[in-house]
């Protein structure tokens, strides 16, 4: 499934006295199973562009074409869109309402009518995929700690079976530990089932370990977009916008500048890991394993 935005615009409260231009001329392309990385400061407009791909929004302005097809049309379904476009927002444990983890999962699947065996099947298969304990089922969400909360309400959305995964800060408030299994649980959706996951964050750092494509949203509109590597290469436009590169990348500039001959296109710290590592080794005479 793609995604594809024209001249996509929005204003909220078009035409009032409050009236606020959020988004304006974003052009951009999201190809089917790719993994994308929306980067912006506070106001750029991601959240407000996210809610567009599956209809919770739509534009005042210009397009937003879902596999060629314009979501304003008739001949598109936006109850069938959002079932493949799935939303996770921001803290989604807040919207776990049932009196079980079963049934906060099953509310999906049974909006989509389906048979009870396939609504049990899919709350199987989705609390797999997002590692919710089969202890958890007949107890009620509230009683879990928030990194599991959130794994529930992610599970939610996995059992409609969306094409494409849209998380705006999905590792937002949770420990270390509860980040980094969240944040690994995305990336292996993503290789196991081949899915479009877009992933709106804060952290330069996880955008650059996980996405292979990101757009950088400044005041309402699409300022940069391209490869991890070509993106983060403009390290000062990127500052200038109140956004930055990952903190490995500083610390390997600040080794060039004393002269070791490192690579300037290090963005995560594995990827420093070897550089330094194959840098000494080759220093020191050895062979590299």
């Amino acid at each position: 499934m793609e995604i594809k935005a024209e001249q996509l615009g929005y204003t909220y409260m078009a035409g009032g006295p409050m009236e606020k231009v959020a988004l304006h001329d974003v052009d951009l392309e999201i190809k089917s199973g790719s993994f994308v990385g929306i980067i912006g400061h506070t106001g750029s407009g991601k959240s407000t562009l996210i809610q567009h791909f599956n209809g919770l929004m739509k534009p005042t302005s210009g397009k937003l074409l879902i596999d060629g097809k314009d979501i304003t049309s008739k001949e598109v379904s936006l109850r069938e869109l959002r079932f493949k476009v799935g939303m996770v927002f921001q803290y989604p444990e807040h919207q776990l309402f049932d009196e079980t983890v079963y049934n906060d999962i099953a509310f999906g699947p049974k909006n989509m009518k389906l048979e009870e065996a396939e609504i049990r099947q899919r709350v199987q298969e989705a609390a797999n995929a997002a590692q919710v304990d089969e202890a958890w089922m007949n107890k009620s969400p509230f009683e879990l700690s928030g990194g599991q909360k959130r794994r529930v309400a992610i599970a939610g959305v996995l059992a409609m079976r969306p094409e494409v995964l849209v998380l705006d800060e999905p590792a937002a408030g949770l420990d270390p530990k509860g980040r980094d299994e969240i944040l690994q649980m995305v990336a292996e959706l993503h290789q196991q089932r081949h899915m479009t996951v877009i992933l709106v964050s804060h952290s330069m750092e996880d955008i650059a370990k996980l996405a292979t494509q990101i757009i950088v949203m400044n005041e309402g509109t699409v300022a940069m977009q391209g490869t991890v590597s070509e993106v983060f290469s403009h390290g000062d436009e990127l500052q200038a916008m109140g956004l930055d590169v990952p903190q490995i990348t500083l610390f390997v500039q600040r080794l060039i500048q004393k002269g070791y001959p490192l690579s300037r296109d290090i963005f995560t710290v594995e990827q420093a890991r070897q550089e330094i590592l194959a840098l000494f080794q080759k220093e020191q005479g050895v062979k590299p394993c």
